[in-house]
């Protein structure tokens, strides 16, 4: 019976020490795990565990969920990722030198992202957003830094991979691959499943994106890093990044090899990877160079929100106040309608 009490007074405890930390709907992040004032010092990880024996149970969720399991807390090199927000910045910053707007930002955010390049004096001379970045065989899921916007085209090009004397190449296993990567198919008469001439029998697991040929560059666009809640400009090194979402890229991954031109249908980073089963990346070194550039270069400098904003020029305010002229003092949008009159009036 006391050791019911003892337990029940503990979980009171934490679920009073959550609801202290959470404050009229917004996360204190001062007092948060992983925060400047933690005690403990607690990683800054959206659910940071532990491996030991001596962990308090309180979980870095504990104040965003006062029902949160207790895990223990993870400390050291594994918890690092204080650079995660890096990622996030460069991407921004790529997507304000193309003109375009980040991840989840509506036709006006756009808009007006696209018209603070076309008001630059001869924009049209401004070379197309080009980025050459590292694609390791190894790793799962490699960032670009380079935005993609839904509606634009871009080039995905990888150059000196033609000659085996390229260091265009990478690995897996034992196998020298350019982009474009090797087929594979099941012999029934050797009964096993042949790649480049003979029989490998991790070819019969199933790679990330079943169209493409084995340790073909593939890429996806999305969120590679994902702010936990909405982030102030130049602050994001003090909130949460969670890591990308495999379910909502998965959506959006699409076969590259050497060359590939396409207009995208989704926003976000471009994040590309050696197309190889998910247990397999083990075996697998090298890195290839990959360029992306923005060919739907310049932008167009057609409005269509910023004259909304602006009263009509038929209106009896702006009639009035700038005597019949679309140039008077009071800016305004010829095309909103409003009394009828004809803007030759």
């Amino acid at each position: 019976m006391n050791l019911l009490i003892v337990l029940f007074l503990g979980v009171l405890l934490d679920l009073t020490r959550s609801d202290i930390l959470f404050s009229e709907g917004f996360y204190d992040y001062e007092n948060l795990p992983g925060g400047e004032n933690d005690p403990l010092n607690r990683p800054n990880t959206p659910f940071s565990t532990g491996t030991n024996r001596f962990a308090d149970g309180f979980t870095s969720t504990g104040a965003f969920d006062t029902s949160s399991p207790r895990f223990p807390v993870y400390k050291g090199a594994v918890a690092n990722v204080s650079d995660r927000y890096l990622r996030y910045t460069e991407y921004v910053k790529s997507a304000a030198e193309q003109g375009i707007s980040p991840y989840g930002a509506g036709d006006r955010i756009r808009e007006e992202a696209r018209l603070k390049i076309t008001n630059i004096p001869n924009y049209e001379n401004i070379p197309a957003p080009k980025k050459t970045f590292p694609v390791l065989a190894a790793i799962k899921w490699n960032p670009s830094d380079f935005a993609i916007q839904e509606g634009e085209t871009y080039n995905i090009s990888v150059f000196g991979s033609d000659s085996g004397y390229s260091s265009q190449f990478w690995y897996d296993g034992g196998l020298r691959v350019n982009s474009e990567g090797y087929s594979s198919y099941f012999d029934s008469i050797s009964n096993c499943y042949v790649g480049m001439g003979r029989c490998r029998p991790y070819l019969k697991k199933k790679r990330r994106l079943a169209s493409a040929n084995w340790m073909s560059l593939s890429c996806a666009i999305g969120q590679f890093v994902r702010p936990l809640v909405e982030v102030k400009p130049g602050d994001e090194a003090q909130y949460r990044w969670m890591p990308l979402d495999e379910s909502t890229l998965q959506e959006t991954i699409f076969d590259v090899g050497s060359h590939v031109q396409f207009r995208a249908t989704y926003t976000g980073q471009l994040i590309c990877f050696a197309n190889d089963a998910h247990s397999q990346y083990w075996n697998n070194y090298g890195q290839i160079e990959v360029t992306a550039v923005r060919v739907s270069w310049p932008p167009s400098n057609i409005t269509q929100y910023q004259e909304s904003l602006l009263p009509s020029c038929d209106s009896a305010q702006v009639v009035y106040a700038n005597r019949g002229s679309i140039d008077g003092p009071i800016k305004c949008n010829p095309n909103g309608g409003g009394a009828g009159w004809k803007l030759a009036d």
